[in-house]
């Protein structure tokens, strides 16, 4: 490991990221219209009613149509609600298509069957006395006490809204069962070493979800129930690997004999509010050691993202863990864009010799920027040979150690070669 990589892990502190309740104007000047402070605020907004007003179907039926008559239509909208609502009720855009309707001191169903009276209203204000005014869907969310807690992880009052409308949807139960039904009963949190190459150990386990047959525990293949479903079907697997993880932490005794353990999460788990607030509840649960011995890996990372959005996603879990490894393919090459940010670590798969085209340049440009690199999945030899020539800092998969049901305390590899 180089000095500048060293640096870039020494930088890495707890509170790195975090965006202060007082820090945050839109959502401060948002709550500030509920009350003086943040406890006035919520108390205001849990006796209020909140509406998320979606024009969704209304777009795909006039998809044609929709950009000749979109700023028409937006305008409408806004003009419209801004006349209907009174002083103390509050009209606000959120993204494309979606706006948020907050009725004082209203009950869920009263501001439902107002929101719905208002999007029937708006709908023959636009187009007339048509049949389709039920295409303006209006979905009630839920406020409870929990928002107390959120409010301080949210950056801004789309976030907080997108909150909202994962912890108001009807679905999470089916998914959950569903989940659970996918699972059983061969499912299982399995681990394996990884080589640090720098320095000769196996310092860091990687943990996997897999499954259990007659022969054994194998990994999930690409076409398994849990990683094909929609991204909250995938979140629920996120989430028990995550659970199981403080098993893997309390097996290995003493903190000085713990490993590093680089945990999997899936992308869309981390970009949707709800979910990643939810996965933070999970990792607070964990013994507060377990900060300086969890990264995650965060997988199916596209290229060209912003570095606002990334900082967003990143800024709620980061406290809570020891920095972010992001699990890249070919073609991925965002060095300046994570630069500010607490990821330390590229990952990679492959196991073919023409991989080497792609992996290659993307170690060589890891190390200029001061990067740590990680080959996962390893199962050919003459490429595991590579990997250490071209000095990537951590190596994985079969070609050095099988998954396994627990965890392994760290050694040396000089120790176990002299012996």
């Amino acid at each position: 490991m180089n000095n500048k990589q060293k640096n870039k892990f020494a930088e890495l502190k707890p509170d790195q990221g975090v965006v202060q309740h007082h820090e945050i104007g839109e959502l401060t000047h948002f709550l500030s219209a509920f009350g003086q402070n943040k406890e006035q605020a919520v108390k205001s907004l849990m006796a209020s009613s909140l509406q998320i007003v979606g024009l969704e179907e209304l777009k795909a039926k006039y998809n044609k149509h929709w950009k000749a008559i979109e700023k028409r239509v937006e305008f409408a909208v806004e003009a419209f609600f801004t006349k209907k609502l009174s002083k103390l009720d509050m009209f606000l855009r959120l993204d494309e298509g979606h706006f948020v309707l907050i009725f004082a001191n209203t009950s869920k169903e009263e501001g439902m069957i107002r929101a719905n009276k208002l999007a029937q209203e708006l709908f023959q204000l636009l187009f007339g006395e048509m049949p389709e005014a039920d295409l303006i869907n209006v979905t009630a969310m839920f406020i409870d006490v929990d928002l107390m807690g959120v409010i301080d992880h949210c950056q801004n009052l789309e976030e907080l809204v997108e909150y909202l409308q994962g912890a108001s949807d009807p679905v999470t139960p089916e998914v959950e069962l569903e989940f659970k039904e996918k699972e059983e009963p061969s499912l299982l949190v399995s681990y394996r070493p990884m080589i640090n190459n720098v320095k000769k150990i196996m310092s860091m386990i990687e943990v996997l979800p897999c499954r259990q047959d007659d022969t054994g525990r194998k990994m999930l293949e690409a076409n398994d129930a849990v990683l094909n479903g929609t991204a909250d079907m995938r979140a629920e697997l996120d989430f028990k690997i995550l659970k199981e993880t403080e098993f893997a932490l309390k097996q290995l005794g003493g903190l000085r004999k713990k490993p590093i353990l680089m945990v999997p999460v899936d992308f869309e788990t981390m970009a949707h509010a709800y979910r990643r607030l939810k996965y933070a509840s999970f990792l607070k649960a964990l013994p507060v050691y377990s900060q300086h011995h969890i990264v995650i890996a965060v997988s199916n990372v596209k290229s060209g993202l912003l570095n606002s959005r990334l900082r967003q996603i990143l800024t709620t879990i980061n406290p809570l863990v020891l920095g972010f490894v992001f699990v890249v393919e070919d073609g991925w090459d965002d060095f300046d864009i994570i630069s500010d940010l607490p990821v330390f670590g590229i990952a990679f798969k492959g196991n073919e010799e023409q991989d080497l085209l792609w992996i290659e340049p993307l170690v060589s440009k890891s190390q200029a920027a001061g990067v740590r690199t990680y080959w996962l999945d390893l199962e050919n030899d003459a490429l595991a040979r590579r990997a250490f020539l071209i000095d990537v800092d951590y190596v994985s998969g079969p070609i050095i150690g099988a998954v396994q049901s627990e965890p392994i305390m760290p050694f040396s590899l000089k120790s176990a070669l002299k012996k």
